[in-house]
């Protein structure tokens, strides 16, 4: 059954977005539709190929340490770049720390969550 759940992953995703984006703006953050249709599709041709690629080549343990690595070390730039509100992120300028990590933790719970998506696929097809 949780299987079925990583599988439905993208759908929720792509149906939801304008949900999704109504929470964000009762946050009170306004993000452009055009910059969540951006990055859903950077989750489709990057995080999820990613995540297949990486569990064809790997076994599913490291393929946990290397995200674990990887949003590690990308992640605290990324989230200090969002709440100073530089360059794709500009409609987060102003606002409060608190608003902002919590938008950047559901964002990175979702990314993480296409990565092993895309490593479960490869365990089922190799």
């Amino acid at each position: 059954m949780f299987r079925i759940f990583f599988w439905l992953l993208p759908v929720i995703d792509v149906f939801e977005l304008k949900r999704i984006l109504s929470y964000y703006s009762s946050l009170g953050i306004n993000i452009p539709k055009r910059h969540a249709q951006y990055g859903m599709l950077e989750r489709w041709i990057g995080y999820l190929p990613a995540g297949l690629v990486l569990g064809m080549l790997l076994d599913l343990k490291m393929v946990f340490i290397i995200i674990a690595g990887i949003f590690a070390l990308v992640g605290p730039a990324e989230f200090y770049l969002m709440y100073r509100g530089v360059g794709p992120w500009k409609f987060f300028r102003g606002k409060s720390w608190t608003v902002v990590s919590k938008i950047f933790l559901m964002e990175a719970y979702n990314a993480i969550g296409y990565y092993i998506l895309g490593a479960l696929i490869a365990l089922v097809i190799t």
